[in-house]
Order: C-alpha cells, then structure tokens, then sequence
C-alpha cells in the first residue's frame, strides 16, 4: 500500500483553457478573456489544491478483483483526491460560467494527477518485468472526458468495498450518500500486463 500526501502536480494553464474553450465557456462574461487574467484566476484556485492518493497491488485472486470492470486481472487499484480545501474553494463560486472554468479546472488538474501517479506505479510495474495499460476510471467528479463512463460511478456498495480496502480514510476519503467525499476524487485501476517479447531485428 502506497500513500502520498499533498503530491505536487503541474498547472496546465493551456489545457484548461483549450477545454472551457471547447466546452463554450464565455470567458469574456466573466473578465477573463485576457489569457492573464484567465491564468492568474486559474492559479488562485490551484492554491487550494492538496491532492492525495492511495493505491495498492490488486491480486487476481482477490473477490474485489472478479468485480466488472476490474476482470480478475492483476492490476494496481488507487484513490486520489484534490482535498477538502478545493471543493470548499469551488463552494464559495457563485457565478455560473465562473463554475463552469473550475469544474474545467479540476478536471485538467485530476487527468495530471493520475498521471503522475501512474507514473509512479510504471516504476513498480517495469521492476516486476510488466508493462501497463490504461488507467480505467470507476468513479471519477468531474467525470472523464472517455468514451466509457466510470464503471461504479453509482454503485455506493463497490465504491464503499474499494474505499475500504484501499484505507481511504487515510487521506481523508470517505462515502457519504453515496457520493465520495471530498468531492473531487476519483478511484480508479490501472492493469499490469505482461511484457511483450520484443522480436529480433532483421539483420
């Protein structure tokens, strides 16, 4: 079991903007047309950022790895989450297009942490002779730009078997009405393959 808090990740200011772009946000409402001011805005709210994770080897053995979606296969299961501080951050935002480039916000900063985080587990992977797959999002807010939709993202019994074996109260992750709590949080697995035999260069 794994535990870091407070990780440090990058602030991709252009990511961001290229989504709340795409999402149709009308920067210019809100005074934050300027790309300036959109990241000067930006950076205040990735003040509040504390992310956290927990992530642990999950056998194929194990009852929670037959559960759809994780398939039985050797895989590394994790919680991260942005803190508490964030979402009481987006809780004080009462202007609609405002919220609108938060949510944005946290969607680009969770995508980046579970990057760095899957960087960390490749490392263990690589030592045990496996390479990965993709992470695979099982709950996630905001919910992931993906073709598929979180596998338990309103299943409070699964998410309440996989807070508990991953000790998510650690770093503070608890359900609460079905709902992970704080709010921007995500659970996810990434699978560990085997290595693929490289072939032979033609001499």
């Amino acid at each position: 079991m794994r535990k870091i808090r407070k990780f440090k990740i990058p602030i991709y200011t252009y990511d961001i903007l290229r989504k709340a772009k795409k999402r149709k946000i009308d920067l210019f409402s809100i005074g934050l047309a300027d790309q300036d001011s959109a990241k000067e805005y930006i950076s205040s709210i990735a003040a509040a950022l504390e992310p956290s994770t927990m992530f642990d080897l999950l056998a194929p053995g194990e009852d929670l790895a037959k559960k759809p979606g994780l398939d039985g296969e050797t895989c590394t299961l994790g919680v991260i989450t942005l803190g508490a501080a964030f979402e009481e951050k987006l809780k004080t935002i009462t202007e609609p297009e405002v919220f609108r480039l938060a949510e944005t916000a946290a969607l680009v900063f969770a995508e980046t942490g579970l990057k760095a985080v899957t960087e960390l587990i490749n490392q263990e992977a690589a030592a045990e002779g496996f390479d990965l797959g993709d992470p695979r999002h099982l709950f996630s807010v905001p919910e992931p730009e993906t073709e598929n939709k979180p596998a338990y993202q309103s299943d409070p019994a699964t998410l309440a078997t996989i807070l508990d074996r991953l000790s998510g109260e650690k770093i503070g992750v608890t359900l609460r009405d079905g709902s992970l709590r704080p709010k921007y949080s995500l659970i996810f697995s990434v699978p560990w393959l085997a290595k693929k035999a490289k072939k032979s260069s033609a001499k």
